[in-house]
């Protein structure tokens, strides 16, 4: 059978949406600075710990953000919400300390939202930032407790700490808070549940018009289909791509201002 063009033209715009791979130096060179020398040695040597194993935030904290948790497992109760989630995994506190040094964006004039926060790690390396708020977003209401816990528990050791927020819904549902937004987000979901989320932003008229800023973290498998839904926004366009040696962290930096 003739072949219609049909699967030439989706490589093609797959290859048009995918970001540029960093060479090997380049992605060697970020895994040190991103996950410090001794885990970026142990990732060059052996592939490194999983994400799930990394407790030293919680050892240091007294808090409860390690460990993994299946979509199965998460207390969803909406079969299409749960079929669309993604297990939960700790970002470690090195990484996100990384990215908020070279987002390029002056804390007191954002919000930082965390779409799919989980057990709050990252809310709490962010809180000790003067973002104008910080709101998290999470739909599992067992995971959205632990990390109200873990927020009333943190003192780090500058004793400074902005509040902190998390709601307790659907991201889909969730209303942004006005003005100049940093969003966070470690692979929470389906792309199409992103998707909507930053349809539903692009909607709101606010004026004067807020900038937009996204941190997505993610590994090598899935950069291809959130760069493609990004792509398709319309409206944000990509900063930056790191890959790190094994492709456990990868960060996707993307800004944009919403327009209808």
């Amino acid at each position: 059978m003739a072949d219609d063009g049909t699967t030439e033209t989706a490589v093609n715009h797959m290859r048009a949406t995918m970001p540029a791979r960093p060479g090997r130096l380049r992605r060697i060179r970020y895994s040190f600075e991103c996950l410090g020398w001794r885990a970026a040695m142990t990732e060059l040597a052996n592939g490194g710990d999983a994400p799930e194993s990394d407790s030293e935030f919680d050892a240091q904290h007294g808090t409860d953000t390690a460990g993994s948790v299946e979509p199965g497992d998460l207390g969803i109760g909406n079969a299409e919400s749960r079929k669309l989630a993604i297990r939960y995994l700790p970002s470690p506190s090195r990484v996100t300390s990384w990215m908020l040094e070279r987002i390029g964006v002056e804390p007191r004039d954002y919000s930082f939202v965390d779409l799919g926060c989980g057990k709050g790690r990252v809310l709490l390396v962010a809180a000790q930032q003067p973002f104008h708020k910080i709101v998290g977003v999470e739909i599992s209401t067992d995971l959205a407790a632990i990390a109200r816990q873990n927020i009333a528990r943190f003192r780090p050791s500058s004793g400074q700490v902005r509040a902190i927020a998390v709601e307790n819904t659907d991201v889909r549902k969730f209303t942004m808070p006005p003005g100049n937004l940093l969003i966070h987000m470690y692979h929470p979901f389906d792309p199409a549940v992103s998707a909507a989320v930053f349809a539903r932003l692009a909607a709101i008229q606010d004026l004067p018009q807020r900038r937009v800023v996204v941190a997505y973290l993610t590994y090598t498998q899935s950069v291809s289909s959130v760069a493609e839904m990004f792509a398709a926004s319309g409206w944000l366009r990509l900063l930056r791509y790191e890959e790190s040696i094994r492709g456990r962290y990868n960060w996707l930096f993307y800004e944009g201002t919403p327009t209808a």
